[in-house]
C-alpha cells in the first residue's frame, strides 16, 4: 500500500495462495477508480480520539446494552433473515431478491493469513437477538466492506456505529494494515456519505495491485 497524492495503491497480493483474483479484476475494472478509502490506524484508541462523532454514538449503543462481537453466521441464520427483510428499501432502492431469502451459512475455514480472510462481525441487542452484522472481504492491503446491515427497527439505537468499530477493532488486531474500502464515495444517499465521513472514509482515487 502507497499514498502518491490523493491517489491510494492497494495491492491484493495475489502471490499469496489464499487471494482471490477474482476480486481483484472485479475492482480493477474500471468502476472503482473513486472509492471510500480507510487507512487502518495503528490502534483502535486512534481512531476513536480523532472520529468524536462516532466514538460518542458507539459508545451510546454499548450503553443502550448492545455489544458487538465476531459473528458466527451459521448459528444467527434466523436473525441475519429478519434483519434483511426489516426494511424494504435501503439507499433509496429496493432490497436485492437475494435478501428476501431465507439463507443457510457454512462455518469460515481457519485462514492460515490474516491478509486473506473473511471476517464477520456483529452487533446484539439485550435481548440477544442479533440485529447487525457487516462482512469484511480482506485481500492483502484491501479490507472490503462487503456487506453491512441493521435491522431497521434498532438503528436509531445507533448500531452501525458500534459495528463498524468492533470491525475495524478487528482488522487492527489481525495486525493487517491496509485500506478499508466502502463502495464508490458516490454511491448511495447522502446521509450514507454522511455517516462514512463521520466514521474516516474520504474520497480517494484508487490504483489497484496484483
Amino acid at each position: 500500500m502507497t499514498v502518491m497524492g490523493d491517489t491510494v495503491r492497494i495491492a491484493l497480493e495475489l502471490a499469496c495462495p489464499d487471494a482471490d483474483s477474482s476480486l481483484y479484476l472485479q475492482m480493477s475494472g474500471g468502476k472503482y477508480n473513486e472509492c471510500s478509502v480507510l487507512t487502518i490506524p495503528q490502534s483502535l484508541d486512534e481512531w476513536r480520539d480523532e472520529h468524536k462523532t462516532a466514538r460518542k454514538r458507539a459508545d451510546r449503543a454499548y450503553a443502550r446494552g448492545y455489544v458487538a462481537a465476531t459473528l458466527e453466521r451459521e448459528r444467527f441464520a434466523d436473525d441475519i433473515y429478519h434483519i434483511n427483510i426489516s426494511a424494504s428499501h435501503r439507499q433509496g432502492r429496493p432490497m436485492a431478491g437475494g435478501y428476501l431469502h431465507h439463507t443457510e451459512f457454512s462455518p469460515l475455514p481457519v485462514y492460515p493469513c490474516a491478509r486473506h480472510a473473511i471476517r464477520t462481525t456483529g452487533v446484539w441487542a439485550p435481548d440477544g437477538h442479533l440485529v447487525a452484522y457487516l462482512v469484511m472481504l480482506r485481500q492483502g492491503d484491501l479490507a472490503l466492506v462487503s456487506q453491512i446491515l441493521g435491522h431497521a427497527a434498532h438503528l436509531e439505537h445507533e448500531i452501525m456505529w458500534l459495528l463498524f468499530e468492533q470491525a475495524l477493532r478487528r482488522e487492527i488486531l489481525a495486525d493487517a494494515d491496509g485500506m478499508v474500502v466502502y463502495n464508490r464515495h458516490d454511491s448511495g444517499t447522502d446521509g450514507l456519505r454522511w455517516w462514512k465521513e463521520r466514521v474516516g472514509f474520504r474520497e480517494q482515487r484508487v490504483e489497484w495491485l496484483p
